[in-house]
């Protein structure tokens, strides 16, 4: 079986200037694990996942925002406060998306997309074609499902 067989072609993504917090946004109320970062041309250029939003230490990261938003009920320097919300305002897709990109092919064999989320512990993969434009993505649930169509 191939991915295409099982593939989601409706793929919620993004540019690289999307705004973190719309990005934010999106991972939440789509209920998504990760979604991909695409160029002007539908190429993949990047994979934004709940982890990038979490643990960017180089960048500003969700525990600094929480920590942040915990100094507004203690009296201080204010503008210093604005500053940091200024910069989480400021960051876009590409400053904390994960490149290079690991893609598949349509063709891609399930067990291979199934090795590559356990050994690469990748999740989602976005997918590809020809042209390396997005078609289409593939998520670690999407291979549990499967479990379910199966009667021995």
């Amino acid at each position: 079986m191939h991915v295409k067989d099982i593939m989601t072609t409706s793929v919620i993504h993004v540019t690289t200037e999307t705004p973190v917090s719309q990005v934010a946004d999106l991972l939440f109320d789509k209920n998504l694990t990760g979604m991909p970062v695409v160029d002007e041309n539908k190429h993949v250029v990047g994979m934004i996942t709940e982890y990038d939003l979490l643990s960017r230490q180089e960048h500003i990261h969700i525990p600094s925002y929480m920590k942040l938003l915990s100094q507004f009920k203690v009296a201080g320097d204010k503008r210093a406060v604005k500053n940091e919300i200024d910069k989480i305002l400021t960051l876009k897709a590409s400053d904390i998306m994960t490149r290079p990109v690991v893609t598949i092919s349509p063709e891609t064999e399930v067990s291979e997309a199934a090795r590559i989320f356990s050994d690469d512990r990748i999740n989602p993969l976005p997918i590809v074609d020809s042209n390396g434009q997005l078609a289409g993505i593939v998520s670690r649930a999407d291979i549990v499902k499967l479990f379910k169509t199966i009667h021995i």
